[in-house]
């Protein structure tokens, strides 16, 4: 029966994605007491106190300390919240504070919040993802690598709209949620976004992947359960042949024995066995997360000693150690400079997807709003 749903889901594939808008707190921890808003496309009502005003691109508000807000030479008022939402079919706005600009799509919620102001971006999510996107991504990198990062974003998002529901709003701005900065100034990206806009990953069970990536796996990449834990059956340890000469393929350390010993032992009690066999790790053809000769756990020990990942080896050399590293990241999941050179060999996202997560099937949301609510 299973087979059957996945099937008929993957037949739906062409439906138009599930738009919807998600709530981003941005600018987090930037502690801004003041600002001016400036509406740079489309018509905005400006909503507080219950009364409304029309602002159009050009138009500036000020927003001060106590939520006071100043509209050209005749309209001033303190307010409890700001509400700003746009009227046309595309509508963004430019926050200037301290210095810096950030432009933001859609619309806006303002509030005091320990004597500092906060911001709401309810989004469109493919605005969200473009934006996040570029911030995880980057700049210049072909077209179907971009079309993966947005799947893999968009079901992200999807999978974690109730991580801040508690705080009023569905995401943050921070790594923990995804990294936001600003609106997608990239149009590579914002095509992409848009071309695979509503597909999502789900596992065998049509639910959600955890879509964690990293940066460089080093050729092999870590099952789930080696960094985290617990296992989960679409992230499983590969080799990958096509990361092995990126930017963060390699790395190498040289520490003093002593400095070695002092960190490795950090917030643990001293382990001469273990220690020793740590000196003598090797990694050199494949990885060994839970090497049984360690008594403490590789992430641990990347940790305490700062390294780029855990898959490395040591050589002593006289009073040092020299660690021979590779990969860049936890290793779970998409290695984003492996997915980067497959897409440039030629390769489809879909290939791309199917090469780093085990057994998973991309759908469309209202495929699976479908199949869920029968």
């Amino acid at each position: 029966m299973k087979g059957r749903l996945i099937l008929l889901v993957g037949m739906l594939l062409s439906l138009f994605g599930v738009s919807r808008n998600v709530a981003v707190s941005i600018l987090g921890g930037k502690g801004i007491h003041s600002c001016v808003i400036e509406i740079k496309r489309g018509t905005y009502s400006l909503s507080s106190n219950g009364k409304v005003y029309v602002l159009v691109g050009g138009d500036q508000i000020k927003i001060t300390k106590g939520l006071k807000v100043e509209w050209g030479d005749s309209v001033a008022f303190n307010a409890s919240n700001i509400n700003l939402i746009g009227g046309d079919y595309v509508n963004h706005f430019e926050i200037h504070a301290d210095n810096h600009s950030y432009k933001f799509d859609d619309d806006l919620r303002v509030f005091m919040l320990d004597n500092r102001l906060e911001f709401i971006n309810d989004v469109d999510l493919d605005h969200y993802v473009a934006g996040v996107v570029e911030a995880e991504a980057g700049y210049n990198l072909p077209l179907e690598y971009y079309k993966l990062q947005a799947i893999l974003c968009r079901t992200y998002a999807l999978k974690n709209l109730s991580r801040h529901q508690h705080e009023g709003f569905n995401l943050c701005d921070k790594v923990h949620c995804q990294v936001y900065h600003h609106k997608c100034g990239v149009n590579d990206v914002v095509k992409s976004t848009a071309s695979t806009s509503g597909l999502v990953v789900v596992d065998h069970d049509l639910e959600l992947i955890n879509t964690t990536f990293h940066s460089n796996c080093g050729g092999q990449t870590c099952n789930s359960e080696d960094v985290w834990v617990k296992p989960v059956s679409y992230l499983k340890s590969i080799k990958d042949t096509f990361c092995r000469n990126s930017t963060h393929a390699r790395w190498q350390k040289t520490m003093s024995k002593s400095n070695f010993k002092t960190r490795y032992t950090q917030n643990q009690p001293a382990d001469s066995l273990s220690f020793n066999s740590l000196v003598s790790l090797c990694q050199d053809t494949a990885r060994f997360p839970k090497k049984s000769i360690l008594s403490t756990p590789l992430t641990k020990i990347r940790s305490n000693l700062n390294l780029n990942s855990t898959f490395f080896s040591v050589e002593p050399l006289g009073d040092d150690v020299i660690l021979y590293g590779k990969g860049f990241g936890h290793g779970v999941g998409l290695c984003q400079e492996g997915g980067i050179e497959m897409a440039k060999k030629g390769f489809s996202y879909v290939d791309i997807l199917k090469y780093y997560y085990t057994s998973v099937f991309i759908v469309n949301q209202r495929a699976l709003l479908f199949f869920k609510e029968n």
